[in-house]
């Protein structure tokens, strides 16, 4: 088995079908758009998968446009990033350190999380 093969994050793919349309393909390089991908990814839960079709079939239509407007989301935050590019000024910015990170343990796992066999105490 390659992971990078056999499995995948399809918000990947949410990502990728939003970037390919024409207003972010034409208006951006593809340096910018890898930088908007990487940005609207590191937003995004990821949901990792071996097949789009298997995952599908049992994705309800209405959480699908859930994940789809997410993704809008992201990218849309994204690409304001890309336009205000630190990077140009570099000398003018300090840089901002988290030494907390904080992560929501207690959000419920969405269906397709959960793992398939329960362990029984």
């Amino acid at each position: 088995m390659q992971i990078s093969v056999d499995v995948h994050n399809y918000m990947e793919t949410l990502v990728g079908h939003v970037l390919a349309d024409d207003p972010y393909a034409s208006n951006y390089s593809n340096e910018q758009l890898a930088d908007i991908a990487c940005l609207a990814l590191s937003q995004l839960r990821p949901i990792y998968i071996r097949h789009d079709i298997d995952f599908l079939s049992a994705l309800p239509e209405s959480r699908l446009i859930i994940l789809k407007n997410y993704t809008k989301t992201a990218i849309e935050n994204a690409e304001s990033m890309i336009q205000k590019d630190r990077r140009a000024r570099r000398g003018d910015d300090v840089p901002v350190m988290f030494s907390h990170p904080r992560f929501d343990d207690d959000v419920e796992l969405e269906w397709f999380e959960k793992p398939l066999i329960q362990n029984e105490k």
